[in-house]
């Protein structure tokens, strides 16, 4: 799959339908691997840490979850580029499930929220698989027994091992059991359980759409701000960059 770079992050150049034809195509010809789903804060990080650059250039899918990137995408003439959200995608994926007898494997977040997910999708999505929901201790990428937890997604065999523990980590999580798994894509989705969840409020889709979700994130989570202060100006210098570009020709 083709991708551009932003800075030295490859993200692949799909839209959320492509995507899901993407994955629909793999799973039939059982070509498994991990999918991370990347936006302005782990796109800085991916070119600050050259470990971290390797798991998102390295995945089968890297897919842009902000419209930022999706701008400077355009702008360098990458015109299929659409955003691909954590919950678009589960929501999209969910939707052809059941159908296609695709089944789930949730892992992260609290107990109450992991609870509180299997119940909203199960009153949304009507006949879904859901194979097990895991709320994991809190601690470091060493603690987490790989091989154990790889071992019980083999034995279950779901089609999508759902990661919810926030970036960074879900990513290294995701890159280390995909090379232990038989027939299952994981994919680090961020916020994704919560918004189904209702813990975290996601922003109404005009803000979204408009590239104005971390400012809403940030309302409800002003402590992080000084997280975002390195993001926000990675991606606005590389926009008006690219925003140069098209403006000379």
């Amino acid at each position: 799959m083709e991708r551009f770079y932003l800075g030295k992050v490859g993200i692949s150049v799909v839209n959320l339908v492509s995507t899901v034809a993407y994955l629909k195509n793999a799973i039939a010809e059982k070509n498994f691997g991990y999918v991370c789903v990347t936006n302005s804060q782990t796109s800085y990080i991916s070119n600050l840490d050259p470990t971290y650059c390797g798991i998102q250039n390295g995945s089968m899918l890297t897919v842009a979850d902000g419209m930022p990137l999706v701008w400077i995408a355009h702008n360098k003439g990458y015109r299929a580029m659409g955003k691909v959200s954590g919950q678009d995608l589960m929501d999209a994926v969910f939707k052809i499930s059941v159908a296609n007898n695709y089944s789930h494997y949730f892992y992260g977040c609290s107990q109450e929220t992991i609870d509180q997910l299997q119940l909203k999708l199960r009153e949304k999505y009507p006949g879904l698989i859901i194979k097990a929901a895991v709320s994991p201790p809190f601690q470091p990428v060493e603690a987490f027994d790989i091989l154990g937890i790889s071992e019980e997604v083999n034995r279950l065999a779901p089609t999508f091992f759902w990661c919810g523990l926030g970036a960074p980590k879900q990513e290294m999580i995701v890159q280390r059991l995909q090379e232990n798994l038989d027939q299952t894509i994981a994919i680090g989705v961020g916020l994704a359980f919560e918004y189904y969840a209702g813990t975290v409020k996601r922003a109404p889709r005009w803000m979204c759409d408009n590239g104005l979700e971390w400012t809403y994130r940030l309302a409800q989570q002003p402590f992080k701000i000084s997280n975002n202060v390195g993001p926000f100006w990675f991606v606005i210098k590389r926009l008006v960059k690219s925003s140069a570009i098209v403006s000379s020709h």
